[in-house]
């Protein structure tokens, strides 16, 4: 492709073949999910697409445009943008996010929601299991992971109470995704957008993680009181009485409880992943729930199951580096700020670039 053009002061003209990259890896990914879901019946067909590979398509693509680079110099710039101090932070987040998942396992999780049901009257189930699985996912920062530890719970409260599986389900499913949003530690929300864009959410942008919360938690508080008002319209429309009785550790709800005010009130990621670790560990081994080789062991799977995050974090850093070397993004901003005038087309105009991206992918 073309070599890179400057204007008169010097800086990088908008390309827009530099954000071709990008459409690759869309129409691959999608392309794929599609096939394999829709054409192919494959159960879960998006799950059985290989993200790494297609993100690997796209990079080799970004290395052979812009013949005016050699390929040394095109691996120094993409090594520049993954040594990037947010992306570094990232990938430390993530593995301290997966040992905290690890070590809270899902015991945990379980003792928080039949914490919750146990207060309340079965017919306000549907609603507690909603509410438990905001609270979760904002604390353990996945959407995918409040979904895998919640749902046999909802399944059990489906049982114990008579309302509907499939509604049960859907309560987790709709909770884990508000959390997820407000999470301050949320796997696809850092990796995907934060490293598309080349900054972190809050390092880059001179504000703190409690204002993200704050402007997130207005963004998706709408949605959730909808949600809620629905849930709680169709629970009343059933005869169910009693409550949902099943045993659970107090002391377990703890580790998710410093997590999140913790992060609420605007301490160190790393701080307030390291005090749940802690506490979570101390609580598991203390009451006997579990064995030190056994936390070591939970540890090691929940780090492990980063590790796909982490890769998919450093190939988009290192796909968007190229990007941006090659003035794939001066030229989106170029029509952003053509399309969308002022502070708040801005903000529509990058709302419905995420919001694209997030739908995508």
């Amino acid at each position: 492709m073309g070599k890179e053009k400057e204007n008169r002061n010097g800086k990088t003209k908008g390309n827009a073949i530099a954000l071709l990259p990008i459409g690759v890896f869309l129409v691959l990914y999608l392309g794929l999910g599609i096939l394999f879901e829709y054409v192919m019946k494959i159960p879960m067909g998006f799950y059985n697409v290989p993200i790494v590979v297609a993100f690997l398509a796209a990079i080799l693509v970004a290395c052979l445009q812009n013949r005016a680079l050699d390929f040394d110099k095109k691996l120094e710039i993409m090594a520049q943008g993954v040594g990037d101090k947010n992306i570094i932070t990232m990938l430390l987040i993530f593995l301290a996010a997966g040992s905290f998942v690890g070590v809270v396992g899902r015991s945990s999780a379980e003792s928080v929601a039949y914490c919750m049901l146990s207060l309340i009257p079965a017919r306000f189930s549907v609603s507690v299991l909603f509410i438990v699985a905001c609270f979760v996912s904002v604390a353990m920062g996945t959407s995918v992971g409040t979904i895998t530890l919640l749902t046999p719970i909802a399944a059990a409260v489906s049982t114990a109470s008579g309302f509907d599986l499939a509604f049960c389900v859907a309560s987790v499913m709709g909770g884990a995704m508000f959390g997820d949003n407000l999470s301050f530690i949320s796997d696809l929300l850092i990796s995907c957008v934060y490293s598309l864009l080349q900054n972190a959410p809050c390092n880059g942008q001179g504000c703190e993680m409690k204002d993200k919360f704050r402007e997130n938690f207005w963004i998706a508080l709408p949605a959730a009181v909808a949600t809620l008002i629905l849930i709680l319209i169709l629970s009343f429309q059933t005869e169910i009485q009693g409550r949902v009785i099943q045993p659970y550790h107090l002391t377990q709800v703890i580790p998710y409880v410093l997590v999140l005010i913790g992060g609420i009130v605007g301490i160190n990621v790393f701080v307030v992943l390291l005090t749940g670790i802690v506490s979570g560990a101390f609580i598991m081994l203390i009451g006997g729930h579990t064995t030190p080789v056994e936390i070591l062991k939970n540890m090691g799977s929940g780090v492990s199951g980063m590790f796909e995050t982490c890769m998919v974090a450093i190939l988009v850093a290192a796909m968007c580096a190229l990007i941006r070397e090659y003035g794939g993004f001066d030229a989106l901003l170029g029509w952003i700020h053509k399309i969308f005038r002022g502070k708040k087309g801005g903000q529509l105009g990058m709302g419905l670039l995420v919001g694209t991206m997030d739908i995508a992918t």
